[in-house]
């Protein structure tokens, strides 16, 4: 074999190669670039496409995560991990001390635990007060520190009377049950920005006060000139001689009674009038001088 067609077989065998890989990549491994580049470039595309809504999405949630954390951080309710009846007991205390003088029996009624979060159910049973002193009582639990439900309360209107004034007394008897609330996979809860003292506020008109009361006393207290009973022995201009509790007294006009008034003299009729509010209720008592009755 001559040098000559030596080389030229060498140089076939190049082409061939040339030919071989240049055909390779020209009909196989291009096109697949192609379409690969092709899809990247329609994903970017579409991306594009949906620019403006992803931009207003990050706008909602920065957002909603902005009034999230506004909120949280101007809460001012504390939640703890746990409440146990002790600190419950606590808080109660606190809240009598806030606003005046109560009295309850406090039981504990069993715990409801969800998930992440539950709470505690009491009972304050037999409970006792004037109406001003059970709405700052309420008040506290609603606004206090502490995330404390009221799910369930009955108010009754009482009436006693005193045996000493033997004045009517009328309180709130009230009962309720409470739920103390925990939260355990929220320990940052525990504590508040915000919470601050709480600044108690005037109570309402007392809408369990009603206009006739319903008990009354039927005995004086000691002292006072019970109307009904008094004797009149003589009747003056503008005063009159009445015998009360065994004691010669003289009443003048506008002179205090139990439960009222001497609000009319008339010598005429040996007669005084009063006028007496029995619990709402307006009476006027007229008294004149019992003759005695002479036998002929």
């Amino acid at each position: 074999m001559t040098n000559k067609l030596r080389n030229t077989l060498i140089l076939f065998a190049v082409f061939l190669v040339f030919v071989v890989v240049g055909g390779g990549w020209w009909g196989w491994w291009q096109p697949r670039q192609l379409k690969k580049i092709d899809k990247e470039v329609q994903a970017i595309n579409k991306e594009l496409e949906d620019l403006p809504g992803l931009t207003d999405e990050v706008q909602r949630l920065t957002t909603q995560y902005q009034d999230v954390k506004r909120r949280y951080d101007s809460r001012s309710k504390e939640i703890p991990q746990f409440d146990i009846s002790s600190q419950t007991y606590e808080y109660m205390s606190r809240g009598i001390d806030e606003a005046g003088f109560l009295k309850f029996d406090m039981k504990f009624l069993g715990t409801s635990e969800k998930i992440s979060w539950g709470y505690n159910a009491y009972k304050l049973d037999l409970g006792e007060a004037q109406f001003e002193n059970l709405f700052k009582f309420v008040y506290f639990l609603e606004n206090g520190q502490r995330l404390y439900k009221i799910s369930s309360m009955k108010l009754e209107q009482k009436e006693a009377i005193d045996p000493d004034t033997k004045d009517v007394t009328k309180w709130i008897a009230f009962d309720m049950e409470i739920h103390a609330f925990f939260v355990r996979s929220i320990p940052e809860l525990g504590t508040s920005l915000a919470a601050k003292s709480l600044t108690m506020i005037v109570s309402p008109y007392d809408p369990f006060r009603n206009m006739i009361t319903q008990t009354l006393s039927t005995e004086a207290p000691i002292g006072e000139v019970d109307a009904d009973k008094l004797e009149v022995k003589a009747v003056l201009p503008g005063k009159a001689f009445v015998l009360a509790n065994n004691a010669l007294i003289v009443l003048h006009l506008g002179d205090k009674v139990w439960r009222g008034n001497m609000t009319r003299v008339n010598p005429a009729e040996s007669a005084v009038e009063f006028t007496l509010d029995e619990g709402g209720v307006v009476r006027k008592l007229t008294k004149k001088i019992m003759f005695d009755k002479q036998t002929r």
